[in-house]
């Protein structure tokens, strides 16, 4: 309960910043719950010295008063619906922001840690039930509290021993609200995740629909999605069960004091002790509170999905962020980098992936780093961007430790072409220029042809303004690289890293490439991975990797005449392809 408490407070506090309006809300609240027990309040002169009393007066004035009252709840009702959407969807609007801007500050590991479904349902889900406990729950529970409170003020006026008859069953109906409470945040956690795994697993048959198509496995993914589906169905009616059984015995226990109220009513108003205008009232107002703790009751399904979905947000909120502690500016690098004893094992794997790491890369050099699948070298990229940190040794830039340069900073200095080219769904010239909206189209278009990208986009309708659509679906692979290389060519930086950026290249469009590239080098460190040999050939230092390990750095000429590791790999093509028109040595 206390739990629930704190995480509900926190929450709230999404709403201070628009306190002003908060305060309008809880007002325009206050004054039509007010106005509530003024319509029974009415029926007492209405029947005592209308109706039985036949007073002139009190036959227009309680109409009058009665339309008044009736005018002014209605007013109030509306300012307080409206100003409380109002702040309800500012705070989710923030919510969403900070979620988004968080998740991509989080480090590459905890995106690898958690579901990608379960982040995307963290934003299509948890926060849309944070708005409803935010805006139509807080409205209820705020508005009908006072109204019950205001209602229960007036029957205690108007006969309180009466209303002592309905206060017994308060604890009753307390402790039923609180075990449906604990069991509903607990069904609605569970389906938080069990949607996440629903949005993973559809996301996955999207993206592999043309795997899925090829083989055969439409059965093997139906059987996958009806199995979350059912799982999902189970979850959502064991919440609904909960819920519905909370609200009918909370008004069997309410009704079971009602009627002992009206008995206890019809007693004393056979002894005179009540006049019918006041036994009408009470029994009107005490209608009157079935409608608003039916809400309340109801409402608590909506709170305890809310809070669920709040505590999955605010956990994410409350996870580290990125390492980032290093403050100031960095100017342009020269690029020297360099590797002490650098090892790193990931989180699950009882191997390392890179073990005492040693090496020394000069400014302008181009090292290519091979090996066999799993050798350690798309790691070692990943740990000059910081994607990860080190787990034992350091690595340097221009002398400096990477942790005490701030990231933003390292990574201006570093281009980047990975072996998953990810594009936009935005045009080309956006795609090429991403990160930096000030560039001007000269500048994107000098990039693309450095690239040799113009040569298809010269070809496209609209040319760089054509839309590359979902992840690049509307360009071919060889295409999509080609763009992605022009980013790094616009970039500019004194360090390029290449994780396999000819991968998805033909001879043809390689060979222009590899033009390009070898006018980038220019002034610029490169680290190449690669299994292609005319990619890694020219390269001034060849690193040869096994098992996270350095086993022979050299120049191509040197380690395909040594008869190593590398030229096993030139003979058994696993980890150095030698393309058709290339010789091996």
């Amino acid at each position: 309960m206390k739990e629930g408490i704190a995480l509900y407070r926190r929450l709230l506090g999404s709403i201070l910043p628009y306190r002003k309006v908060v305060a309008l809300s809880v007002i325009a609240m206050i004054a039509a719950a007010s106005l509530e027990p003024v319509l029974p309040a009415l029926l007492k002169p209405l029947i005592d010295e209308s109706l039985i009393g036949k007073s002139e007066s009190a036959q227009w004035k309680v109409p009058l008063l009665l339309m008044l009252a009736f005018l002014g709840k209605g007013i109030a009702e509306y300012l307080s619906s409206v100003s409380s959407q109002w702040v309800a969807n500012k705070a989710i609007t923030d919510l969403r922001q900070q979620v988004f801007r968080h998740q991509m500050h989080l480090p590459v590991s905890a995106h690898q840690a958690e579901a990608q479904g379960r982040m995307l349902s963290r934003i299509l889900y948890d926060i849309p039930q944070v708005g409803s406990a935010l805006s139509n729950a807080w409205i209820i529970v705020v508005r009908d509290t006072l109204v019950v409170i205001g209602l229960t003020g007036y029957l205690v006026w108007t006969a309180w021993e009466l209303t002592l008859l309905l206060l017994i069953v308060a604890p009753v109906m307390a402790i039923i609200i609180r075990q449906a409470s604990r069991k509903l945040r607990g069904g609605n956690r569970a389906m938080q995740a069990t949607t996440g795994h629903m949005t993973g697993a559809v996301e996955e048959s999207l993206n592999g629909v043309r795997e899925i198509k090829i083989f055969g496995a439409h059965d093997h993914e139906n059987s996958r999605f009806a199995e979350i589906s059912e799982r999902l169905r189970k979850e959502t009616m064991r919440t609904v069960r909960v819920s519905a059984a909370n609200v009918p015995i909370v008004q069997i226990v309410a009704a079971t004091a009602v009627s002992l109220v009206i008995w206890a009513a019809s007693a004393l108003s056979a002894e005179d002790r009540l006049t019918p205008g006041t036994f009408v009232s009470f029994v009107a107002a005490m209608a009157m509170l079935f409608e608003p703790i039916r809400r309340l009751t109801n409402v608590n399904n909506v709170i305890q999905k809310g809070l669920a979905g709040a505590q999955s947000i605010f956990e994410l909120l409350d996870s580290p962020a990125e390492p980032d502690t290093a403050v100031g500016t960095v100017e342009r690098g020269r690029g020297a980098l360099r590797f002490e004893s650098v090892g790193f094992r990931y989180t699950g794997q009882s191997q390392p992936a890179v073990s005492d790491f040693t090496l020394d890369i000069p400014p302008g050099k181009t090292v290519a780093l091979v090996g066999a699948s799993g050798s350690g070298k798309t790691t070692i990229i990943q740990l000059i961007a910081r994607f990860f940190d080190p787990a034992s040794g350091r690595i340097l830039l221009d002398g400096t430790p990477l942790p005490e340069l701030p990231l933003a900073a390292l990574r201006a200095q570093i281009g980047w072409v990975g072996q998953q080219v990810v594009l936009f769904d935005d045009t080309i010239a956006a795609n090429i220029a991403y990160g930096r909206p000030d560039i001007s189209a000269d500048d994107i278009e000098t990039a693309a042809r450095h690239a040799h990208a113009m040569e298809f986009i010269a070809k496209l309708p609209d040319g760089l303004a054509t839309r590359v659509g979902a992840n690049g679906s509307q360009l071919s692979g060889g295409q999509r690289q080609r763009v992605a290389i022009a980013r790094a060519f616009l970039k500019d930086a004194p360090i390029l890293l290449l994780d396999e950026a000819t991968s998805a290249l033909d001879n043809e469009s390689e060979r222009a490439v590899k033009d390009a590239l070898a006018e980038l080098r220019q002034n610029r460190t490169v680290l190449v991975v690669a299994h292609r040999l005319s990619t890694i050939r020219d390269a001034d230092l060849i690193v040869v990797m096994e098992h996270g390990r350095i086993v022979e750095q050299g120049t191509h000429a040197e380690l395909a005449n040594a008869g190593g590791a590398y030229a096993r790999l030139l003979a058994s093509g696993e980890g150095v392809v030698v393309d058709e028109d290339t010789p091996a040595s």
